[in-house]
C-alpha cells in the first residue's frame, strides 16, 4: 500500500491531513452468507438501531462472525446567528451522565430528506428557523461496525422562535461567539465528535470545501 499526506500547521498548535492519496491492495468485497437480527430498537418513528450477527466470507476466503448495526442517519446544524455567533446548545447525555456543550443534532426520520430534518431539529431544539440551510459534508460515523450517515449543514438568516422539546430532551440554548468555542475546544470542554467534526468544516479556515460531483 502507498500512501502520502500533506500536513498544514495553523495557529494555536492544531494540526490536519488536507490531502491523501491511498492506494489498496486488498480485496473490496465479502460474501455474506447468513445475517441474523439480534435487537432493534426505535420510537415508532423511526428505527434507532437494529444489531445483527453476520456469517460472511472475506475476500481472501475465510469465513468469520461480523456483528453489525444499522442505524437511523443523523444531521448536525451549524447555526449561524451571523458571522461570528453561533447558537448551540447544552445537552445532558444519559451514556455519559454529563451535559455536553453541542450543535443541535437529530435523526432522519424513514424517506425524510436530510434538509428537511435539519430545518425541523434547529427549530426544535433551539427554536430558531432559518432562511438558509447548506448541507456542507456527509461522513460515516463508525465505518467498522455501521453503514450509518452524519449529514452537517450550516444554517443562517436565522429567526428566534419557541423551542419545542421531546420528553428525553434536557436542553438549554447557548449563543457563543466562534472565538469562545474555539477556546472551549482547547480547554478540552467539547467532548462530541460530531460537533468537533462540524466547527472544523463549518468555523474555521482549515479545510476548503471544493465543489464535488
Amino acid at each position: 500500500m502507498r500512501s502520502s499526506f500533506a500536513l498544514a500547521i495553523i495557529p494555536h498548535h492544531t494540526w490536519f491531513i488536507i490531502s491523501s492519496e491511498i492506494k489498496p491492495s486488498m480485496g473490496t468485497s465479502w460474501e455474506l452468507l447468513d445475517s441474523k437480527k439480534i435487537l432493534q430498537a426505535g420510537d415508532g418513528k423511526s428505527t434507532f438501531m437494529e444489531l445483527f450477527q453476520d456469517r460472511v466470507k472475506t475476500s481472501k476466503g475465510q469465513t468469520v462472525t461480523y456483528t453489525r448495526y444499522n442505524a437511523s442517519d443523523v444531521v448536525i446544524v451549524v447555526p449561524f446567528l451571523s458571522n461570528d455567533k453561533l447558537v448551540m446548545i447544552r445537552q445532558y447525555r444519559y451514556p455519559l451522565d454529563k451535559v455536553l456543550l453541542e450543535f443541535p443534532a437529530g435523526h432522519v426520520e424513514g424517506g425524510e430528506d436530510p434538509g428537511v430534518t435539519a430545518k425541523r431539529e434547529l427549530e426544535e431544539e433551539t427554536g430558531y428557523s432559518a432562511s438558509s440551510v447548506e448541507h456542507v459534508y456527509r461522513y460515516h460515523p463508525s465505518v467498522s461496525r455501521s453503514n450509518q450517515n452524519v449529514h452537517v449543514f450550516r444554517a443562517s438568516g436565522l429567526v428566534a422562535g419557541r423551542t419545542r422539546h421531546d420528553g428525553g430532551e434536557d436542553i438549554n440554548v447557548e449563543v457563543l461567539t466562534k472565538d469562545m468555542l474555539r477556546q472551549q475546544i482547547a480547554q478540552g470542554k467539547v467532548e462530541s465528535a460530531g460537533t468537533l467534526i462540524s466547527y472544523l468544516l463549518c468555523c474555521t479556515d482549515t479545510i476548503h470545501m471544493t465543489e464535488r460531483k
